[in-house]
């Protein structure tokens, strides 16, 4: 049987603004996750996994922290200089600001996404973003696609609405009466009836023939729709096969604080972390090679997840802690997520609160959230305790 060949497009240009002021300094897809990870090691792991060595990102701004983090993408096999490659496109926001389009020209946007699929000579392309944090695997997306003659493709999960975050682009897909998975209709979740407690819920992921996704972000070029992979197809819908490919693994939108936050506390469950990291092959991410962690004597560690380089004198439970990080004597961080390069001073004490990479929080200082709003403390911050206090 002939092996199809696959190329990737990863929409970056996410909203990052409910995520603010994690996202500050970088994108969405560079937020750390799980204490060694970053959210594009997921979808650059399906890549992997599918053999697939050639892709393209397009991203608003300039996606330092992101290069830094995937350099050539090597890690993921994604460097190979026959017929594969990894191919950057950033700064997309300048470039449309400085664009003087003609009449039926397309933006560099699309054109730039056209001219990769071309030059990439491959069969299908997959597309897909980095905020929805799942472990895919694309080759039964594929088979599934083959099978039922479909012109496109995407992945959606049943979740309880209630669970949906309340971004306005959110998108849940209504089917035929037949229920072939056939989509009929894309939703927003924001208007659908209180009434309805699930919904089969657009994780943004879809495949198609490389003609077809021409043809579609072509035509999308003309009506100037910017946005995820929705867009493309909505407005399609009456003149194409589109068909739902059921996801069953774990799922979370990161769209916001809570969501960030709630997803990493996930990890500390061993079902949701099981789902996510060994649902098929390990996520791969840039190696950094460090020391052991070191506990002191006095150390109490419970229910928390760290990385290397770490020095613990004080007490951990229910936490994240990043690499690099140092919790001195008498301190208590409790249901925090604290990342790399973070130091918590002797008394210190953290509860429902995010450290972004590098803060300093001096001793006695206490930062304390709550489940429903977490505490955020922005990057290379220092908090000293208040004099007098």
């Amino acid at each position: 049987m002939k092996k199809h060949k696959v190329c990737a497009i990863l929409n970056l240009n996410e909203d990052g603004s409910r995520l603010a002021p994690l996202t500050d300094t970088r994108p969405i897809t560079s937020l750390p996750f799980g204490c060694r990870y970053r959210l594009i090691d997921f979808p650059f792991t399906s890549l992997h996994s599918a053999e697939i060595e050639s892709a393209a990102f397009f991203l608003t701004g300039n996606g330092r922290s992101l290069h830094d983090h995937i350099r050539s993408g090597a890690s993921w096999g994604l460097d190979s200089s026959i017929g594969g490659g990894l191919f950057p496109h950033t700064e997309i926001d300048i470039k449309e600001a400085v664009e003087t389009h003609q009449p039926n020209q397309l933006s560099s946007f699309y054109h730039d996404q056209i001219h990769y699929v071309v030059r990439s000579k491959a069969d299908y392309v997959v597309v897909m973003g980095s905020k929805m944090l799942c472990n895919i695997d694309i080759q039964p997306l594929l088979h599934y696609h083959q099978e039922k003659g479909s012109d496109v493709t995407i992945m959606y999960k049943n979740v309880p609405k209630e669970t949906c975050t309340a971004s306005a682009a959110e998108s849940h897909f209504s089917f035929d009466a037949e229920g072939t998975d056939r989509i009929t209709g894309i939703n927003l979740v924001s208007h659908t009836p209180e009434e309805v407690g699930r919904v089969a819920l657009s994780m943004g992921i879809a495949i198609m023939r490389s003609e077809k996704f021409i043809e579609l972000t072509t035509e999308a070029g003309k009506q100037n729709l910017k946005g995820d992979t929705l867009l493309l197809v909505k407005n399609q819908l009456e003149y194409n096969k589109v068909y739902g490919y059921e996801y069953t693994g774990y799922l979370k939108d990161i769209d916001d604080i809570q969501s960030y936050f709630d997803a990493n506390m996930d990890m500390l469950n061993e079902d949701n972390y099981n789902a996510l990291f060994n649902r098929g092959d390990a996520i791969i991410t840039k190696v950094k090679n460090g020391a052991p962690t070191f506990y002191s004597k006095e150390a109490e560690v419970k229910n928390a997840q760290f990385a290397s380089d770490c020095f613990i004198e004080g007490k951990v439970e229910n936490s994240l802690i990043f690499r690099k990080v140092k919790v001195a004597k008498g301190a208590v961080v409790d249901h925090s997520v604290v990342m790399q390069g973070s130091e918590i001073g002797e008394g210190a004490h953290l509860e429902y609160v995010i450290l972004d990479k590098g803060v300093k929080v001096g001793a006695g200082v206490s930062l304390k959230g709550t489940p429903e709003d977490v505490l955020v403390i922005k990057k290379n911050a220092v908090i000293e305790a208040e004099k007098g206090a």
